[in-house]
């Protein structure tokens, strides 16, 4: 059975004059170079690929494997001609043979794997990507971000100066290695929480310091937020949370948008909970920088206790929407102390540094 079509090498988009002949086991395929000479190729059924109709009632096979081979034929009894001779041949079953084989059982389960694929890809493969992609963001992109969001964030609060000064001067003396690059804010609202910001700035708010008893608290809060900072996990929180939209800006090509959008949600900066791993994660590397700095590491443990504490009450206690605190992580932090082998003095300097600013919270 001999059918007049086109021939298609895969190498260029030259379209060679061909005679196709559907034998039992393959598609055998005559075509006419350009030079006037015939030349013969064989194609068994098993690698040839899905077979649509187009609107022109043309028929297109494509062979082998990338760069394709191609048949066209115009001959309307040639998609006849291919069922009679290879009934149960693959190429047989393309997209819409699907659909209309399965019908409307088979649409909706396809439009249900089309959603799938698309909320896994949206919920898990697009954040995972945005905390890679913040991981590796140079550190002078991530401060100019950090700085942004600050000063979005500021235009609605009262900030502290003197407090914040002395807060300042007290995180210096805990000589972090890069203590110069982070700056620290004391904001007049009786909220307790504290938060850092992708590049080196961090956040405390009145109502917290007041629930404080003493400087090993501070130091552990300090440390906390900085292990944040330093680990990266305020760059890539903010990524893995914001992803969805952000990436829609990237996807719509809108570089400008992704900027901006950071900076019209800079508030939720504040609200942003961290994961257990990167909470825990804070809070062993804050201990370390405690114990650098000699500092009882019961401080820690106390921090979280007033928190709890704190919870019971009648101030809103934001903290704990973005620091988790549960008995588990108490629990974990107290035996991580246990194994510890901890050598600890009195800090004379934290320790006045920190009554001047508990004196001046109460002036």
């Amino acid at each position: 059975m001999l059918f007049a079509g086109k021939y298609f090498d895969g190498k260029s988009s030259v379209a060679y004059p061909a005679q196709i002949e559907l034998r039992p086991d393959d598609i055998h395929i005559t075509y006419t170079l350009a030079d006037g000479t015939t030349a013969q190729i064989n194609w068994p059924q098993e690698n040839i690929h899905k077979n649509d109709l187009d609107s022109h009632g043309k028929v297109l096979l494509k062979y082998g494997e990338y760069p394709f081979q191609y048949i066209e034929v115009e001959d309307s009894g040639f998609a006849t001609a291919l069922k009679t001779a290879y009934p149960e041949a693959n190429f047989h079953k393309g997209v819409y043979q699907f659909i209309s084989g399965a019908g409307a059982r088979g649409l909706a389960l396809l439009v249900l794997a089309v959603i799938a694929i698309s909320l896994l890809f949206y919920f898990v493969v697009v954040p995972e990507i945005a905390e890679q992609m913040a991981i590796r963001m140079p550190h002078k992109w991530e401060v100019e971000l950090g700085n942004s969001a600050f000063e979005s964030m500021i235009s609605e609060e009262k900030i502290d100066t003197e407090n914040s000064a002395r807060l300042q001067h007290f995180f210096k003396k805990l000589h972090y290695e890069k203590s110069d690059e982070v700056n620290l804010y004391i904001i007049n609202q009786s909220v307790v929480n504290a938060f850092a910001l992708p590049g080196g700035k961090i956040i405390v708010y009145e109502g917290l310091l007041r629930k404080m008893d003493n400087y090993q608290q501070l130091a552990a809060l300090l440390g906390h937020e900085y292990s944040h900072i330093e680990l990266k996990h305020a760059t890539r929180n903010l990524f893995r949370t914001l992803s969805g939209s952000l990436f829609i800006s990237l996807l719509a090509g809108d570089a400008h948008g992704v900027g901006s959008f950071v900076l019209q949600n800079a508030n939720q900066l504040k609200q942003l909970g961290y994961s257990r791993s990167l909470e825990k994660a804070a809070d062993i590397n804050g201990l370390k920088l405690m114990e650098a700095n000699r500092i009882k590491p019961d401080g820690m443990a106390q921090l979280f206790e007033v928190l709890k504490k704190a919870e019971g009450g009648n101030e809103p206690v934001s903290f704990l929407s973005t620091h988790p605190l549960t008995t588990e992580r108490i629990d974990y932090v107290n035996e991580e102390i246990k194994r510890g082998n901890y050598k600890t003095e009195e800090n004379v300097q934290l320790d006045s540094l920190w009554k001047e600013i508990k004196r001046n919270l109460e002036d």
